[in-house]
């Protein structure tokens, strides 16, 4: 092994792990997500920036104060972003009269090879509505095989097959309902009638940008659920949009949305570090891609998140108050 040539190279690696970090620093100031190897670079930019500490000390060390500089910045960077999940809202409040709904949000994993146990956990949840995406048509069988599914009488669902199905389940009435598109991909949009009082419920589940093609339709389709209504009207129906996002709060798409006022309720509570997916594997899951966003009218009490028997997400039951009906 030849030592000296192995330090002459040390320069060499730290640029090119600068400058790759130094990239990811820069779309993220710009906003943009160019080519898929790049959404999965900015999906773990606490993981990718963060090791510009240790190269900065590193570089400052061996006198390559350029490099020390640069990492600095990108580990500046790395702070900016951070900031609203450490000093994040407050979750709001609301007069014990107000109406309380909790809300489960499950991917089932369209491959899954235990259904049965999926559905049965996430309705033995005993929440007020059901939310699931990549509704196939085998967790479709196992639903109307379940006895939990007795709880919830109204529904709405589509289940065309692969990994593009929704479900709604509620114990409420469904006011109105309709599963559209959101971009391009399928969602539902509900009204739930919370005796008397309305909330309106969104279920969403933009397909990952793994590819040029794919990338191009997740850049339209994540953007647009922030346009779904103005989360700022104090003085329309109240809103909560959950599902599998397929984005991190660490891809610009997904801040554009949270920057049109949307809340998101880990976040709110505390929780913006905590992650959702890859589940069921040997090591933890890297990543928060399932979401629950609120309106600002909405306060947001308790979340907690749940294992999926069979799905590769973490799923979580989100406890919301709504405002009473003339307040």
């Amino acid at each position: 092994m030849n030592i000296a040539r192995i330090r002459r190279s040390l320069p060499l690696v730290g640029w090119v792990a600068t400058a790759t970090m130094g990239f990811v620093a820069l779309s993220q100031a710009l906003g943009f997500s160019w080519i898929p190897a790049l959404w999965v670079l900015q999906s773990l930019t606490p993981f990718v920036l963060s090791a510009s500490l240790p190269l900065a000390f590193v570089a400052a060390i061996a006198r390559r104060m350029a490099m020390a500089a640069v990492n600095l910045g990108i580990l500046a960077a790395l702070l900016w972003l951070a900031v609203p999940v450490v000093f994040h809202e407050p979750p709001g409040s609301l007069s014990a009269g107000a109406p309380r709904v909790t809300i489960a949000s499950a991917n089932v994993y369209f491959r899954t090879d235990r259904p049965d146990e999926a559905v049965e956990t996430v309705f033995a949840l005993g929440a007020d509505l059901v939310a699931m995406t990549e509704y196939s048509v085998q967790v479709e069988q196992a639903v109307e095989e379940s006895h939990g599914r007795n709880a919830y009488p109204f529904v709405v669902s589509r289940s065309p097959g692969g990994r593009d199905g929704v479900a709604l389940f509620s114990r409420y009435p469904i006011a109105d309902a309709e599963v559209t598109p959101i971009g391009s991909s399928l969602a539902i949009d509900a009204t739930i009638d919370l005796d008397g009082v309305q909330v309106r419920v969104v279920v969403v589940h933009p397909l990952p940008g793994t590819d040029g093609p794919a990338l191009e339709q997740w850049g339209h389709d994540v953007p647009a659920i922030g346009w779904l209504t103005d989360p700022t009207d104090l003085d329309g129906v109240p809103v909560v949009i959950v599902g599998d996002f397929n984005a991190t709060r660490w891809h610009p798409a997904f801040r554009e949305v949270l920057g049109r006022g949307w809340r998101s309720a880990h976040e709110v509570l505390g929780r913006g570090w905590s992650r959702s997916w890859p589940a069921g594997r040997s090591w933890p899951a890297l990543v928060r891609i399932d979401h629950a966003l609120v309106s600002r009218t909405v306060a947001i009490e308790d979340i907690v998140d749940v294992a999926i028997p069979g799905s590769d997400h973490i799923g979580f039951v989100v406890t919301v108050r709504v405002p009473e009906a003339g307040s």
